[in-house]
């Protein structure tokens, strides 16, 4: 291997374990959140929230790094997509996490005493997510197109969960109105948990794009 493919492959090795510790905080931030909606902690809500000062750091040191590959490195073919595939996946993974802080801010504004409504099916949502993401990053490790687009596969199951929930919480809301905001609240609790799974389902199509050099419409 010459020295140019050796430090090519240093600095996308690098790129890898940054996005390793981006995928962690991000699926750690998503459990933290659901528990803390669940217990109605607001000490984990605002760790979730603390916490993504990490994650937002993170992102620009990847964007750094992938952004030095490209101008300094010059990398061709299968290196190319995959340093310009990171990029995009690093973002969606800082995404994901600030949809976490959103439900963690959300929790925090939340009057405890009043804890009802579809919680079965948002608790699935974010269960689906999290293994989602985590089978997605799989995929993006062993360069598997294949399981990539199984991944995808799993978004319409959040959007009917998605559906479900909020035609629970519309219908407490035309039949008692909302009057402590708390069906409002879970309303922006769905949306955030559907919006993971759409961006999932982005990093999905990059690793599809990685493989392939195809960027599909999936989900």
């Amino acid at each position: 291997m010459t020295t140019p493919h050796r430090l090519l492959s240093r600095a996308e090795a690098q790129v890898h374990k940054n996005l390793f510790t981006m995928t962690d905080k991000a699926h750690q931030a998503v459990e933290q959140a659901m528990e803390a909606l669940k217990t109605q902690n607001a000490e984990l809500a605002q760790e979730v929230i603390d916490a993504d000062l990490q994650q937002n750091h993170l992102m620009r040191i990847v964007e750094k790094e992938c952004l030095q590959i490209l101008a300094t490195l010059e990398p061709k073919a299968g290196d190319l997509r995959e340093v310009v595939a990171s990029l995009q996946i690093a973002t969606e993974l800082e995404r994901i996490a600030d949809h976490a802080k959103d439900i963690a801010n959300i929790v925090l504004g939340m009057d405890a005493s009043d804890f009802s409504g579809p919680m079965d099916r948002l608790a699935a949502m974010g269960d689906l997510c999290q293994n989602m993401l985590v089978q997605v990053m799989e995929a993006y490790e062993n360069l598997d197109a294949g399981l990539a687009e199984h991944v995808a596969s799993h978004d319409h199951q959040v959007d009917e969960l998605d559906e479900e929930a909020c035609s629970s919480l519309m219908m407490t809301l035309m039949s008692t109105g909302d009057i402590s905001m708390h069906a409002t609240h879970l309303l922006w609790i769905a949306y955030h948990l559907e919006r993971m799974g759409d961006r999932i389902t982005n990093i999905a199509e990059r690793v599809v794009f990685m493989v392939t050099a195809e960027t599909p419409e999936l989900g």
